[in-house]
């Protein structure tokens, strides 16, 4: 629940304050529910819903301007609109249409005191909280429930058995016995406190279970193998190496199962960035070498842009995170806007995104930037009001590492930074 929006509300507008300003609005509430029912029924974006669902809308959106827009906020009445946004949620409609209804009421009040405005913006922060909060749990679910972390521990498991299974084959082809006698038994190896730790986690029941039988033939054969050297038989070649081959073999499947469990869930992440719907970082790999490889076979220039909002930390601690996040959101649809088909933005971190421009030369790309940053300049985010952005821009010239070229967009991005913001380089 937003409380820190509620404080923050309070600490700006003082009851005292409010109820002295908003007597005077008390007249005008059906001037104001008849001015957004003639923005509501002439928008284009509201034409696209269903009639039942403009008519759910247009009823909710009055009764909130009746019972909502002139009272000042507490917790229960926090609670209420929270859960107000969480019932059209829960109905379809998406933040888009939420945020179309937002500016439709902004315009509805657009001529009357700042105070409405204000209160408006706070209103549809908290109505939109809860998809903000599906977006943190989305994101949350893909660390969490065996995506990303179950890639990256499964690749941590295989690393470990890999190392375990070269040190105990180097010291036999090295005749190290001492190194042969010191390797970790089946209690005490690291991989078995991975599957202790996380392995009912990621895997099925058949799967564990698989894992723990194969793990334990390793040490099993490996065990054997030892106790041949420690007891100095000779003729012992034909015996060690079968054993050998069948620790190889083991060890082979136990990867299999590892490498197939860590593929499915490769498949799983999501692509895209929850809030952005940009490309997440992690895809870039993959993007930029297929249009390198197109670049070369078809010989056309790609360049990139290096984009990073100024002054976004001030954003976040003034206003919060939640105010933070509206601001990315009202950004990618400024970038999504000025940008073709073909071309691939990206959330490269928290307020920085890198724009792939395929088909594009430096000075296409520096059309593309400057467009970008000039409608930022123009636009008045909700709460925060205006924002800037930087940019760097960089045709890719080295076709074989074009990492070398992101961080000179990096650099050039800096530069603009160092140089006075809002400004492409």
């Amino acid at each position: 629940m937003p409380y820190k929006l509620l404080e923050r509300f309070k600490d700006r507008i003082k009851r005292e304050f409010w109820e002295g300003k908003i007597k005077t609005f008390h007249k005008q509430i059906q001037d104001i529910i008849s001015e957004f029912e003639t923005f509501y029924d002439k928008s284009i974006s509201i034409s696209i819903l269903t009639q039942n669902d403009k008519i759910y809308l247009k009823r909710f959106v009055k009764r909130y301007i009746k019972h909502y827009l002139l009272k000042y906020p507490d917790e229960k009445y926090l609670i209420n609109l929270y859960n107000a946004g969480k019932r059209l949620f829960m109905k379809g409609f998406t933040d888009d249409i939420l945020l179309e209804v937002y500016k439709i009421i902004y315009k509805s009040v657009e001529k009357k005191d700042d105070i409405l405005k204000e209160k408006i913006n706070f209103d549809f922060l908290v109505i939109l909280r809860p998809y903000i909060n599906y977006s943190l749990e989305e994101e949350k679910k893909l660390i969490k429930d065996s995506n990303v972390e179950t890639v990256l521990s499964l690749q941590e498991a295989a690393k470990i058995h890999l190392k375990n299974k070269n040190k105990f084959l180097k010291s036999i082809a090295d005749g190290d016995m001492e190194i042969l006698s010191n390797l970790p038994d089946y209690k005490n190896c690291e991989f078995t406190k991975w599957l202790v730790e996380y392995g009912q986690r990621f895997f099925d029941e058949q799967s564990y279970k698989e894992v723990w039988h194969l793990h334990k033939i390793f040490h099993e054969k490996f065990d054997k193998v030892r106790h041949i050297y420690s007891e100095n038989r000779e003729n012992n070649s034909l015996a060690v190496y079968i054993l050998l081959k069948d620790i190889e073999n083991t060890s082979l499947k136990l990867l299999f199962i590892l490498n197939k469990i860590s593929l499915e869930n490769v498949s799983k992440i999501a692509l895209k960035d929850s809030l952005t719907g940009f490309f997440n970082r992690h895809i870039l790999d993959t993007i930029l070498s297929k249009e390198i490889s197109r670049s070369k076979r078809y010989r056309y220039k790609i360049s990139m842009l290096m984009m990073d909002l100024d002054n976004f930390k001030k954003v976040n601690d003034t206003y919060g995170h939640l105010a933070g996040d509206e601001v990315l959101m009202h950004f990618s649809r400024i970038v999504r806007k000025n940008l073709r088909d073909s071309d691939y933005p990206f959330r490269y971190g928290g307020e920085e995104f890198l724009i792939l421009l395929p088909h594009t030369n430096v000075n296409g790309a520096f059309v593309v930037a400057e467009r970008i940053r000039k409608e930022v300049e123009r636009y008045k985010f909700p709460v925060v009001g205006k924002i800037t952005v930087s940019c760097g821009v960089r045709e890719i010239q080295n076709l074989d590492n074009p990492y070398l070229d992101i961080e000179e967009a990096d650099r050039y991005l800096y530069i603009a930074k160092r140089t006075g913001k809002n400004r492409c380089v």
